[in-house]
């Protein structure tokens, strides 16, 4: 059976080969030397050179360079004294550069999984091999460990390496690798360890929530006008201020994902009308000011726990209310990207659109043309219209300091075809959005996209992302 990589290599990008790719093998020597091909020596300029040091992750060692002419151009040789001070396995395919007197072997990408060894299953690690369908254009060790798996003492991880021979999880001693995609949480202890050791190379390393967005993005000029006014919930003053003001409201939980605990709320005349889904059903309530009112509001909002937020006249589609998922993530030039732009459309009479409370998905231009364009230049135009602003989103937080390889923004179209920024999703988006609209190119690109991020911050990016380097 082929490797899952090879499988889908065929509905992957391919890009342009930037550096060498070459084979590990591994002599008995009880020297530390490195042999290269003569070829390949003079491709990396140092058809000369007798001496240098070679990394691996984080690992960096003196020793021997040696030339040879029998070799094959995409074999190295490392003794074995070599090898295993670098903690380098020889199965994956590596690429090679050449910086100063240092020979640099990788790229060496890390996968923190989970905080317990024992919760690393196989289960999770076939999970995780999807992340790496995208390995002919990484290459390279992609080891996937726990935290409590690292040891201090001598800058090593114990966990999985990718083998793409045999399409398995290996398991072994590695160096730290030079990026770290955390999918598990990271106290600021370990933020800093790591900081010391690799730099600012772990990845989607930080949580914020609907307040932080509204906080930090309404005082930002080219994006203050896509933003919905949008208060911290304290008191029922602060509910019935916000609905005489706009009529239509939402409540939202601060830290609330996938349209849960949502609540639309609408003032009609002197009544307010709560819609919110409990359990399977649509609740749907009427009430005049009086007791039963506030009993509803104290049982449906708790101070500080909740924003209430200007409501948008979104457009419909089929009677389901409509939002755009897209999913931003940084290539090996380290810029922002669109991946995946899929449309939500909400089950009819739901106060949300997310798939998770009986949504439909559909590609982004479909929605586009049928709904909001009147010809295929004009639906291209307001797609890039929509990306413009993910893009400026994104570059925002990277001006705040935050390193995120994969973001998901939700946007939602009011009647009058105005673009909002709904929520930014920070904690890595699911990829089965696309799958929903039969989205195959895009499922993919979302899964593989962080390992391509991982690769530049791992000393491996574009050719455009080296130049910016020097």
């Amino acid at each position: 059976m082929q490797p899952i990589w090879l499988v889908f290599k065929t509905i992957l990008v391919e890009v342009n080969d930037m550096y060498d790719r070459v084979k590990i093998k591994v002599e008995q020597s009880s020297k530390a030397n490195i042999t290269i091909s003569t070829q390949l020596a003079e491709n990396l300029n140092i058809g000369k050179r007798k001496w240098g040091f070679v990394s691996f992750g984080a690992k960096k060692l003196f020793a021997d360079i040696l030339i040879s002419e029998e070799l094959e151009y995409d074999d190295i040789v490392l003794s074995k004294k070599l090898a295993d001070q670098l903690f380098i396995p020889s199965y994956p395919t590596y690429e090679v550069k050449v910086k100063g007197a240092e020979i640099i072997l990788g790229p060496c990408i890390g996968i923190l999984a989970c905080q317990k060894n024992k919760d690393l299953s196989k289960r999770m690690l076939k999970e995780i091999a999807l992340n790496v369908i995208d390995y002919g254009r990484i290459n390279g060790a992609i080891i996937t460990f726990s935290l409590d798996k690292v040891n201090k003492d001598n800058n090593t991880i114990e966990g999985y390496c990718y083998n793409p021979e045999k399409d398995t999880w290996d398991k072994g001693t590695f160096p730290y690798p030079l990026s770290i995609y955390r999918k598990s949480k990271l106290s600021r202890q370990w933020e800093n360890h790591f900081l010391t050791f690799i730099g600012d190379s772990t990845f989607n390393n930080y949580n914020f929530d609907k307040w932080d967005t509204y906080k930090w993005f309404s005082k930002e000029v080219d994006i203050i006008d896509h933003i919905p006014r949008t208060i911290v919930y304290e008191n029922k003053e602060d509910l019935f201020q916000m609905i005489e003001n706009y009529q239509n409201i939402y409540a939202k939980p601060i830290g609330g994902m996938k349209g849960f605990g949502v609540i639309k709320i609408n003032k009609e005349g002197e009544k307010i009308r709560f819609r919110y889904k409990k359990d399977d059903s649509n609740e749907d309530r009427l009430l005049e000011e009086g007791e039963e009112l506030y009993r509803e509001i104290d049982n449906l909002l708790r101070p500080g726990e909740f924003i209430i937020q200007q409501g948008i006249d979104l457009i419909k589609y089929d009677g389901g209310l409509v939002d755009f998922r897209c999913v931003m993530q940084k290539d090996e030039s380290k810029k922002w990207q669109c991946s995946s732009m899929i449309t939500r459309v909400g089950a009819k009479d739901s106060v949300v659109s997310n798939i998770s409370s009986g949504g439909a998905a559909m590609p982004a231009m479909d929605l586009i043309k049928d709904v909001i364009a009147s010809s295929h230049t004009e639906a291209f135009i307001f797609k890039e219209r929509l990306i413009s602003l993910c893009v400026k989103v994104c570059e925002t937080l990277d001006q705040y300091g935050f390193n995120f390889g994969t973001l998901g923004l939700d946007l939602g179209v009011d009647t009058n075809k105005d673009i909002w920024l709904i929520e930014v999703n920070n904690r890595r988006p699911h990829p089965g959005i696309a799958l929903r609209a039969s989205d195959i190119q895009a499922y993919y690109n979302i899964l593989s996209g962080p390992l391509r991020y991982g690769k530049a911050l791992a000393g491996f990016g574009s050719e455009e992302e080296d130049k910016n380097a020097l």
